[in-house]
């Protein structure tokens, strides 16, 4: 104990400069709170309403940044204001006050709309009553920090942690007490005494970052705190006090879900009892000495930080030191505990309280003001009020937010199949999403779950069907079927599952009418019946493993059995992945400019496409085979237009094509049955090269 009271008489010898101290003589009966008041040379005030109006409760409201003050330390995404503030309750809870805890006030300002310290102020001196309502404490401290800084000269450093602190009466608002102070430190950037090397090392080996500053500001606050005038009963029954070194939650990185365990450890005299308070959420959690081997093992560990940073600074670890430092270590004890999260249990923001207590029943008191501690076992609520909404190749979805304040992120999960395969998809931090690179008309399942903070995860919502279309609400309309014939004026649409359809005399688009057909639907004609879409549109979309099939009614069907496809002036027109077989002519086109791709026409009687006056289609990866009498494509009119590339053209007699326009028509790019062109199958102006000498990949043949 001789090395921790001169540590302790060292550290405030090695202030360089404080504040002018002021004070008032003391009133009879009242006592300062601790010897650090004799070290204290700042500035501080115990008012004489103070004297007359002790509070029984108290709170320490967030700390604000002193203006035009540069700070020179930054913990990362920590603000030092609210390290200092820590330190300070830190010193605060040990007096005999009733003190609210960080976690609960801040929760309590912020439901009522105070979350800055300038809203405090303005409250304090317009209505202090309504604080206390609020805060249902006495009294309130406030504080403002001036310095946080360290400054280095070669390997020496300069360390200085201030602040001003007020206590203020919550009934009248009246000032009770203020202090105002800096703690300074000098030294090589490594502790000069034994005890302070050792912990030194303890707190290097437990990564405490910043642990010089965090020291300077514990002993800031224990002296500032000293100078609080207590009734002299409130102190007569102290009994000497253990010593606390050490106290640290060692895996406060992230919050902890159910069944992870918080780990705690304190170095402090041996032969006491410790445990771990967690503020509202949890006391006496027991810590227990650790057997010797593990303690050995861990100073041993600390030693070797401590001669590390000895070389980095150009020092050498003497033997006597070493010596000096293991006699202290080995008269130190190391208490550890754990505590286990179970399922349901949620607190954000604890401060660690550590407890030495020894057999004369002196109580020590240390919080680890260097962490908070975040408790979440608590799952997210289920996703509700999931919906879908179909656009082309994708789905729009929407659902109502959790009401939870930690939630992070919602999953979304899908599948082909309603009860298994699911994947995730994707994960956002809003209630809507696009799921896209999706497939028209091909079902999906969808279902979502939320994730918080802690990486809980919740219940998954029931699953929703979707299905991506190619215009949104097209399921919507009407699904007319199986017998089809006459006008058509309105939207409507073909559905696989009301097919097969039959059209039993020509079914005519009129302008104002579309005819959708979804994938894998089987069309039949009756004899010299046809499709005509004059005026309208039509829209087929077809798939490569569900086309669209145009056939004869009968089995028996021959080439020319029915009529086929006639464009004549179509508003607009899609063909894809659509068979025609054994029509009298695939498709007639005249005036329009239908786009067709991956179509395959095949044993028409007369052609399979016949461009009229003004046909401009654009015809792509199309298979067009074994069709007779004028061929595969015939061309007869004018401002005849098309874009013809990219397919195949096999088998067709007695022609492949046939032009009768005076324009030289580009249908490069076609495979044409072989690897050479057979120039007599062809008539017209026509420009052939460069011809493709095999079927195109994506033709699915």
């Amino acid at each position: 104990m001789q090395y921790l009271r001169l540590t302790f008489l060292c550290c405030f010898l090695m202030f360089v400069c404080a504040c002018a101290h002021t004070g008032s003589q003391k009133a009879p009966g009242m006592v300062f709170t601790t010897e650090a008041f004799k070290f204290f040379k700042g500035e501080f005030e115990n008012t004489d309403y103070f004297r007359k109006h002790k509070p029984k409760s108290i709170a320490v409201a967030p700390f604000e940044l002193a203006l035009n003050n540069s700070l020179s330390i930054n913990f990362e995404d920590e603000n030092p204001a609210d390290i200092v503030r820590r330190g300070l309750y830190n010193h605060i809870s040990s007096l005999p006050f009733q003190d609210l805890e960080l976690y609960e006030i801040d929760k309590r300002l912020h439901n009522a709309g105070i979350d800055t310290p300038e809203k405090i102020y303005t409250l304090l001196q317009k209505n202090p009553k309504k604080l206390k309502s609020i805060l249902g404490v006495d009294a309130l401290v406030t504080g403002q920090v001036t310095h946080f800084d360290r400054v280095f000269v070669g390997i020496f450093s300069q360390i200085a942690v201030g602040c001003e602190v007020k206590m203020w009466d919550l009934n009248t608002g009246k000032l009770l007490w203020r202090a105002k102070h800096v703690s300074r430190a000098a030294g090589g950037g490594i502790s000069l005494t034994p005890i302070g090397l050792a912990l030194d090392g303890l707190a290097a080996l437990w990564n405490m970052r910043g642990a010089a500053m965090l020291e300077q500001t514990d002993n800031l606050f224990r002296e500032i705190v000293s100078t609080i005038e207590l009734p002299r009963s409130a102190l007569a029954a102290a009994v000497a006090k253990p010593k606390i070194d050490l106290f640290i939650c060692l895996n406060a990185k992230r919050p902890f879900r159910a069944g992870e365990k918080v780990s705690f450890r304190l170095i402090g005299d041996p032969g006491a009892t410790a445990y771990v308070d967690l503020g509202h959420f949890k006391s006496g959690i027991e810590l227990a000495p650790v057997p010797e081997k593990i303690k050995q093992a861990i100073f041993s560990q600390a030693l070797e930080q401590i001669e590390e940073e000895y070389v980095k600074t150009g020092h050498e670890l003497t033997t006597e030191l070493k010596t000096a430092i293991k006699e202290l270590l080995n008269k130190r004890e190391i208490y550890e505990g754990t505590y286990t999260v179970e399922p349901g249990e949620e607190a954000y923001g604890l401060m660690a309280k550590g407890y030495l207590v020894n057999s004369a029943g002196g109580q020590a008191i240390q919080m680890d003001v260097i962490h908070t501690i975040d408790i979440d076992g608590l799952p997210p609520a289920q996703v509700t009020a999931l919906k879908a909404g179909s656009l082309d190749n994708k789905i729009e979805l929407s659902w109502a937010r959790n009401s939870e304040p930690d939630i992070v992120a919602y999953e979304i999960w899908t599948s082909f199949t309603p009860l298994s395969g699911y994947q995730k998809a994707a994960a956002v931090e809003t209630n809507k999403f696009i799921l896209d690179g999706l497939t028209n008309f091909q079902k999906i399942y969808v279902r979502i779950r939320a994730i918080d903070k802690a990486g809980n995860e919740g219940q998954f919502s029931p699953y929703i069907e979707a299905v991506p279309l190619p215009e949104p609400d097209l399921y919507a309309l009407p699904q007319p079927g199986p017998a089809l014939a006459g006008e058509i004026k309105t939207k409507i649409l073909l559905r696989a599952e009301k097919g097969p359809f039959l059209i039993q005399s020509d079914l005519i688009v009129r302008p104002g009418g579309v005819v959708y057909i979804e994938p894998g639907c089987e069309i039949k004609f009756l004899p010299d019946t046809s499709i005509q879409v004059t005026g309208g549109a039509i829209m087929a979309y077809g798939q490569k493993n569900k086309e669209i099939r145009l056939i004869p009614a009968s089995e028996n069907g021959v080439p020319g059995s029915f009529a086929g496809l006639i464009f004549d002036k179509a508003q607009k027109a899609i063909l894809q992945h659509v068979v025609i077989e054994k029509a009298e002519t695939g498709i007639r086109i005249k005036g329009c400019a239908p786009h067709i791709s991956g179509i395959k026409i095949t044993r028409c009687a007369q052609a399979a496409i016949y461009l009229e006056d003004g046909a401009r289609p654009e015809i792509t990866d199309s298979l067009i085979s074994n069709n007779q009498g004028m061929g595969a494509l015939v061309m007869e009119g004018e401002a005849i237009a098309p874009e013809i590339h990219h397919n195949a053209f096999v088998n067709n007699e007695p022609f492949q094509v046939q032009s009768y326009t005076p324009l030289s028509i580009d249908l490069s790019n076609n495979y044409w049955g072989n690897a050479k062109l057979n120039k007599e199958q062809f008539l017209g102006e026509l420009v052939l090269k460069p011809f493709l000498k095999e079927p195109p990949a994506t033709i699915n043949q």
